[in-house]
């Protein structure tokens, strides 16, 4: 609950009913082998922060639909004197508009094949059915890929490829060990699009939960009544201003979402992410192709933005295009920042690199650095090569061109399939847009092993951050 942001005074109490109720069921799935998995909103809280969404109201949960039959034995047991289950009489008719309410009965739904109740705090995890078939095709029909078929966001069916579910596996989710689907991103993209892997739509705005694609349009509407001003008649500078004012906005609304535990956190991670933001403009500026990496990516998979602790950002580039990092220095981009490049760049292996502390150069592993002349806080450049440094030479290696070599732990190099980082793909970094390797739990886990995905090793202890043994 510490992790999860509020709102109104509401928020925590309902916040803390829900992963109670949801730790419950665990437990009640565990006990009685029913299979499921998080969906629907719930899995998009746990896609963007590994949590609830803090807006959220209930817990949904998708089951096989012919499953359904298992959970009648247990609507009659009384097996708690706080949750019981509610299952639908219809279950078995697969479309909701002709299924009946029985409000008698406290069947206050139609579209769930069950809920599991929290009678104290009237709080409901939602079960969903999933067919192993098209309902509105016949099941006899082959396809050439097995497909399951699931309501979407508008209670329309919505099909995807079974693979992208099964095999379930072990996830954690605010701190609760449940069970996720196989793709859980592709799964929240396909119903929700792709900005729902890393951005909420909802916020909270003058103590309220706000929509904000509808917060905006209202807000953009009374702009243009009270200022009677068309796009056509703002000026390139006004344009510049209010993009600015929106990523600072941007940056705090960021940080609200990360924990601090010394004095110095807050000025460091608002440095840290102000200095991935000025990156990321330039980069998109000049069309400089780049991806997160070691700890930055570290972040970016277990809560989808910056490590609390961390001192610096990594990316990673192709060596070749270090040069253009060369020709970007000797510009006057910036007074607030500069990009110095390591003379001996070209060295693949940084052991004989040397420093120049003289130009500033005060690294030598990096290939370059991204630096706030002020507050010195930097974004370290690291390359990648697309042949092995350790084996061969560029001109005469040609075997591996379907691979990539970068520097991993103690100086050891790593070869990987290029497809782990191509093609790269835009996402959102504690709010900042940012590129990311195609498939980054991979890289985590290779570097880092496989708890980095979903566990920090870094935790507050008196007031100090300490690493787990």
């Amino acid at each position: 609950l510490k992790q999860i942001p509020t709102c109104i005074p509401d928020d925590r109490p309902r916040q803390r009913a829900l992963l109670y109720t949801l730790q419950e069921w665990t437990h009640f799935a565990q006990k009685y082998n029913i299979r499921y998995w998080i969906a629907y909103k719930t899995l998009v809280g746990y896609v963007q922060r590994h949590a609830l969404l803090p807006h959220d109201s209930d817990i949904d949960l998708l089951i096989m639909a012919q499953d359904t039959a298992q959970l009648f034995q247990f609507s009659h047991l009384n097996f708690s004197s706080i949750y019981e289950f509610r299952i639908h009489p219809e279950w078995y008719i697969v479309e909701e508009t002709k299924r009946s309410y029985f409000h008698s009965e406290g069947i206050h739904f139609v579209a769930p094949n069950a809920r599991f109740i929290n009678r104290k705090d009237s709080i409901h995890l939602n079960i969903w059915p999933m067919y192993d078939y098209h309902p509105d095709q016949t099941r006899m029909k082959n396809n050439s890929e097995a497909m399951l078929t699931q309501y979407d966001k508008n209670s329309k069916w919505k099909s995807t490829p079974k693979e992208w579910t099964f095999p379930l596996e072990k996830c954690l989710f605010s701190g609760i060990k449940v069970w996720c689907p196989a793709h859980p991103e592709k799964l929240v993209a396909n119903i929700y699009g792709p900005i729902s892997v890393n951005i909420s739509s909802t916020e909270c705005i003058n103590g309220s939960w706000t929509n904000l694609v509808e917060h905006k349009t209202t807000k953009k509407t009374t702009i243009m009544n009270n200022q009677n001003m068309s796009t056509t008649q703002m000026t390139k500078a006004q344009t510049t201003a209010i993009r600015l004012n929106d990523d600072d906005d941007l940056i705090e609304k960021a940080l609200e979402h990360i924990p601090i535990c010394t004095p110095k956190d807050r000025p460091r991670q608002r440095n840290l992410l102000t200095m991935l933001q000025a990156w990321s403009h330039l980069a998109e500026q000049h069309r400089i192709p780049y991806w997160i990496s070691y700890g930055t990516l570290v972040g970016y998979v277990q809560r989808r933005g910056l490590l609390p602790h961390d001192l610096d950002v990594d990316i990673i580039m192709m060596s070749d295009d270090t040069p253009q990092l060369i020709k970007l220095s000797q510009s006057n981009f910036s007074s607030d920042y500069e990009i110095k490049v390591q003379p001996q760049w070209y060295i693949a292996n940084h052991s004989y690199r040397s420093y120049f502390r003289k130009e500033g150069i005060h690294f030598v592993a990096p290939n370059a650095r991204f630096i706030h002349r002020k507050t010195q806080y930097h974004v370290d450049i690291f390359p990648a090569y697309d042949f092995n440094p350790l084996y061969a030479n560029k001109s005469i290696e040609d075997k591996q061109s379907e691979n990539l070599a970068i520097q991993a732990l103690r100086n050891h190099w790593l070869s990987y399939p290029r497809n782990w980082t191509y093609p790269l793909e835009t996402c959102y970094f504690s709010e900042i847009k940012v590129l990311c390797p195609a498939q980054p739990e991979k890289f985590v886990a290779t570097i880092y092993g496989s708890n980095a995905v979903r566990k920090s090793d870094t935790r507050c202890v008196h007031g100090r951050w300490v690493a787990a043994i």
